[in-house]
């Protein structure tokens, strides 16, 4: 791929970290407020490509790098120009600035390939405005990512000495693999949601991006730092409910895992935060700062013992680790009153449900085994801080623009719970995630196949046993065009004891695919229950290895 060259300037990307640090923050009261960036309008039908530069500070550092910023997923510009952001931070800190526009300003997201060539273009274009040879960049999120495509599929590496990412999913996202599962293909037929962005965050098609970037020989030209966050924006934000279905630790988007990710990157800070809050400057100005200050030729001393070393990618590590499921999903068309059901065991402590809608006007309720009705909380967007002024629209959780409707159900009841909708030509999209001593574990060989190899996935029960035909739903969806698969062509189900085993043949056609079961097992009180897992996929051959 042809990429223009770029120079030295300093490039700012949201990442997140592992390094628990205490929750020390950075005072932003004294700051004097940032002058608003000046455009340089490269798109005169839209905003993609479109560049601005901060105001110089007046106690600017040229011993100081230039910092380029790249926000994430479905944001703009204006995630650093706010009060309390990190432009702010950074110009009072006496740096110079820039900012980029990507697919994401204009609408619907651009992959990491679409946004990266353009961000490579752009990187060239701001180290020529301030006369440097390399800059650094801070990245959030998805930002991170488009930066990687833009150094080193797009040769923007020899310019950017540092990147420090806050909160970037380098594994992908397990809410992207959920956003094109087959629970959800009936409410995004009403959204109208076809996102490259989203898509390119399903967990197999970065698997198959790291494959085809971690060996580059340009991975050791750039320093990349990593930040995670592990927190929510407090009770019945949409944060909130996404951190309660992710695996492990996460920050309602990004778990920990994903955002370091990176085998070259270096873990900063895991900070008690959310996905968004990762972007205020009184949580992590204090130590991004610390790292992009360095000067080029400081960087480059330091660094140079790294300078040769080689990282290859082994096939061991692009295997995906088991993961444990205590979560129920459910989706489906509504046409004035429809139910669904699912079961619980005893013993629950606690569930949390979130049942997403097109309409605001459909009804939504849950009613237990004995009959009591439960009405939902209209989940909101976060609210964080009084200083974290982002408009609505830079939300980047991934079901931005459906209806959330959130339960909280303490101790809930054993038996059959049912979901009622009442509405006109919607659809919903339920999950549930319970706190229970009877997990489902999914186990896979790996996430990339070639067309036509055999897979074999299993899901293992090991306090409960599976129901005799305990598959009481399966589907496979080809992710791109949302096409559902006639999944007995491609899967054979075995179920035996604990274990249920699945081989399969993957499809001939490259791209992403998802497998879908619902479940039914017996705990050792003969109580039946309910759970829902999915495997994400990619069928990869080379002709289409950055092409899915």
């Amino acid at each position: 791929m042809h990429i223009s060259k770029l120079y030295h300037a300093v490039i700012c990307i949201t990442l997140t970290s592992s390094l628990l640090l205490p929750t020390t923050m950075f005072s932003t009261k004294a700051l004097a407020a940032a002058p608003a960036p000046t455009l340089h309008d490269e798109n005169p039908n839209g905003a993609f490509g479109d560049w601005y530069t901060g105001a110089t500070p007046p106690n600017v550092s040229l011993d100081k790098p230039v910092i380029l910023f790249v926000q994430g997923l479905h944001s703009d510009y204006k995630k650093w120009y706010r009060d309390g952001g990190l432009y702010e931070a950074a110009y009072n800190s006496g740096y110079r600035t820039a900012f980029v526009q990507l697919r994401d300003a204009d609408g619907d997201g651009g992959n990491m390939y679409t946004n990266g060539e353009k961000l490579a273009e752009v990187i060239k274009k701001v180290a020529d405005y301030y006369h440097v040879k390399q800059i650094a960049i801070v990245a959030h999120s998805k930002g991170g990512v488009d930066t990687q495509a833009a150094l080193l599929h797009y040769g923007a590496a020899p310019y950017v000495h540092t990147v420090h990412q806050l909160a970037t999913p380098n594994k992908g996202s397990e809410l992207a693999d959920l956003a094109y599962s087959s629970w959800f293909s009936w409410l995004a037929e009403i959204l109208g949601k076809k996102d490259d962005a989203v898509y390119s965050l399903q967990t197999s098609y970065m698997a198959n991006f790291r494959k085809q970037t971690d060996s580059h020989r340009d991975v050791n030209k750039t320093r990349t730092y990593m930040a995670a966050g592990t927190g929510d924006d407090g009770m019945f934000t949409k944060y909130w409910f996404a951190h309660a279905v992710l695996p492990g630790e996460d920050d309602g988007a990004v778990t920990v895992d994903s955002a370091f990710g990176l085998p070259y990157g270096i873990k900063t800070f895991k900070k008690n935060i959310s996905h968004s809050a990762i972007t205020d400057a009184k949580h992590v100005w204090s130590e991004v700062d610390s790292k992009i200050r360095k000067s080029p030729k400081e960087l480059q001393a330091k660094f140079a013992p790294e300078a040769d070393r080689e990282y290859q990618v082994d096939e061991e590590e692009n295997n995906p680790t088991s993961i444990v499921s205590n979560t129920i999903v459910r989706g489906g068309e509504i046409r004035g009153k429809t139910q669904d059901t699912f079961m619980l065991e005893s013993g629950v402590s606690q569930m949390m449900v979130d049942v997403m809608t097109a309409n605001e006007k459909t009804k939504i309720k849950l009613i237990s085994p004995s009959g009591k009705e439960y009405t939902p909380e209209r989940l909101e967007d976060s609210d964080f801080s009084s200083d974290t002024d982002v408009d609505a629209d830079e939300s980047q959780e991934l079901f931005a623009s459906a209806i959330h409707n959130g339960f909280k159900i303490d101790e809930p009841e054993k038996g059959k719970w049912k979901l009622v909708a009442s509405g006109k030509k919607d659809a919903y999209f339920m999950f549930a995630q319970v706190e229970s001593e009877q997990p489902m574990e999914v186990v896979s060989e790996k996430k990339i196949y070639e067309p036509g190899e055999r897979g074999e996935l299993r899901v293992e029960l090991p306090e409960a046993t599976v129901k005799k035909q305990a598959i009481t739903n399966v589907s496979m969806v080809e992710t791109k065009n949302r096409q559902l698969l006639a999944a007995d062509d491609y899967l054979k189900i075995k179920e035996k004891d604990d274990e249920i085993k699945g081989t399969f043949k993957a499809p001939r056609e490259p791209g992403v695919y998802n497998i879908c079961l619902e479940i039914t097992g017996v705990n050792e009180h003969g109580e039946e229950f309910s759970r829902s897992v999915w495997y994400n996929f990619a069928v990869v051959d080379e002709d289409t290895e950055t092409d899915l």
